[in-house]
């Protein structure tokens, strides 16, 4: 059972030149790599040979993609096969001629995470020593935000307590009229590699990611169960050697069906037991959207909007 999504995520790096509090990558053991074209390629045709079901590619993960000096030749080939490409960055090194450059290779949409509002509380909560680099960084946005453009510009803010909470209203009145979408939403704990949101004791049965979850290529060519699992830990096969038949046949992904089937994850050894993914009260997530109702956003994922709960 391949799980029902029209979305693959290719992890292109697992390098980065930012250490934000938000993110564990103190934490993260897998190694620091970027994937090749010639990789990429054979894993997006492997894909494409078995199963017609994604039409959209997404480029996350626990590194920039814009330390990938291949992207660009990552993106033209995925749009060869008229896919969807959509892409996460912190912007370091997004300028208005790289942002007219990933357009030119035909880059559908850019998210931006931008942390804060004034220096002070940008580098706080990205942790990047460069000087100046909140301020070029705004500057670059608002120049890019201002011209004719036919790849969409998406804002994303999380609101750390103590650090930015008192500077999110500014942020939205800035940016406003700037981006085509902005989100403010609450941290999450990345599966327990953090722990900003409570683990409620009522909680979901499931948070829906064994059956409707992206397909999710970490940068050796592994598939991974989610996203949040930034260590890979619920690994579910080798697409380099396994066909996705066999992968999503394999015994964790039973095993993890098994508990979000039942609800029970007693015993399991499955970081699931204690995600707030499957908090069952979501109302504190998210405190703003500029498009979407928050509790109906909520329930999809945070790239294509697709319904996972």
């Amino acid at each position: 059972m391949i799980p029902k999504s029209n979305e693959i995520r290719f992890e292109v790096s697992t390098r980065c030149n930012y250490n934000c509090i938000i993110c564990p990558r103190e934490k993260l053991i897998r190694k620091k790599e970027t994937m090749g074209l010639k990789l990429f390629k054979e894993l997006f045709d492997r894909i494409r040979a078995e199963t017609g079901q994604y039409d959209t590619l997404t480029f996350p993960g626990m590194g920039e993609p814009l330390m990938d000096r291949s992207l660009g030749k990552k993106i033209e080939y995925t749009k060869k096969k008229n896919f969807t490409v959509l892409m996460l960055t912190n912007a370091f090194f997004l300028t208005v001629d790289k942002f007219r450059e990933l357009e030119a290779h035909g880059l559908d949409s850019i998210r931006v995470s931008l942390y804060g509002d004034t220096p002070e509380s940008y580098k706080k909560v990205h942790r990047v020593l460069a000087a100046g680099t909140f301020e070029k960084i705004k500057k670059n946005l608002t120049k890019i935000s201002k011209i004719k453009r036919s790849t969409q510009l998406l804002l994303t803010y999380n609101v750390v307590e103590g650090i930015n909470d008192t500077e999110t209203q500014q942020w939205i009145d800035y940016w406003s009229d700037k981006a085509d979408l902005l989100e403010v939403w609450r941290p999450h704990n990345w599966a327990g590699g953090r722990g900003y949101r409570n683990v409620q004791e009522k909680k979901l049965k499931t948070c829906g990611r064994p059956f409707n979850t992206p397909l999710q290529i970490q940068v050796d060519g592994t598939v991974n169960m989610c996203c949040f699992d930034f260590n890979g830990e619920l690994l579910l096969g080798d697409l380099r050697t396994q066909s996705l038949k066999d992968i999503f046949r394999s015994p964790m992904f039973k095993k993890i069906v098994k508990s979000h089937t039942s609800g029970n994850f007693k015993k399991s050894c499955l970081i699931c037991e204690d995600c707030d993914q499957r908090n069952s009260d979501k109302s504190d997530v998210m405190v703003y959207n500029s498009k979407f109702d928050i509790k109906e956003r909520v329930k999809t994922v945070s790239t294509t909007y697709q319904n996972i709960v």
